[in-house]
């Protein structure tokens, strides 16, 4: 069993896999206080609840450096796991990061582009919802040409909510007109129609460029990935995928072809 995590600045996610098969998943917030222990417990309970096995193998992605630490730290005390740390180097023989200083792409991107090479066509821009919107632009057979970076949609909200004493705090959904007859429903417009336009701006200034790599008649795909992806992605004109899982999968990647 190998198990998966991703640790993102508001979220971690984690899978076990059986093989190919992606047996349980599960997400947590992420905590850069949190030490190896509560980490220990967490993964015995998560484990537990899903009735599954043990990991035999691990392998980490991060953005929050202490929290990849103690994660590690849990694995080989409570597991006897030493898991898999994703850097530019570790992906280095299965992709190549053609951005000016590889070692400051995320570990996330990384992974991403390398399942994003999964789907078939000249080149895949990949979308990726989290603390950041993400646009990663990835030309097959195996180059990360570049990444571009924007607040996420909770960035967004959270800095109104914050701003405008008088705005309430919304769950992110999209509301059944663009012209709100309400405050929330006029913050949902904005949030998630209005994102989901700039998703559709960015992917077409993207695809221009990646035109001029693969050429004019070269297929271009988008997937959408992260914890808003089913939420904008409906919305977005030009995402023709969402796929939860496309960081696990990337990890499992990763960590299949280093054995």
């Amino acid at each position: 069993m190998l198990l998966a995590v991703d640790v993102g600045n508001t979220s971690t996610v984690l899978g076990l896999y059986r093989g190919t098969s992606l047996e349980a998943h599960w997400r947590i917030s992420t905590d850069a206080r949190r030490m190896a222990d509560q980490y220990g417990v967490l993964l015995r309970n998560l484990l537990a609840l899903d009735g599954t096995d043990p990991p035999r193998r691990a392998v980490v992605s991060s953005v929050v450096p202490h929290a990849a630490r103690e994660i590690a730290d849990a694995l080989r005390r409570w597991y006897g796991v030493a898991p898999l740390l994703v850097t530019h180097e570790t992906v280095a023989p299965l992709l190549r990061i053609e951005t000016e200083r590889p070692a400051e792409v995320g570990a996330d991107r990384l992974v991403n582009a390398l399942a994003a090479l999964r789907y078939e066509g000249d080149a895949v821009i990949a979308v990726d919802f989290g603390t950041a919107a993400n646009f990663d632009l990835i030309v097959h057979p195996d180059r990360l040409i570049g990444v571009a970076l924007a607040p996420g949609p909770m960035i967004a909200a959270e800095a109104l909510f914050e701003r405008a004493a008088k705005l309430p705090r919304v769950d992110l959904t999209a509301p059944e007109r663009a012209v709100g007859r309400n405050t929330v429903d006029a913050l949902r417009s904005g949030l998630v129609f209005g994102y989901a336009e700039m998703v559709d701006g960015m992917v077409a200034r993207i695809e221009r460029e990646a035109r001029e790599i693969v050429g004019a008649e070269g297929r271009v795909r988008v997937v959408a990935t992260g914890g808003f992806a089913d939420v904008v992605g409906p919305h977005a004109r030009r995402i023709e995928a969402v796929d939860p899982w496309l960081t696990l999968e990337g990890l499992r990647i990763v960590a299949d072809a280093q054995g």
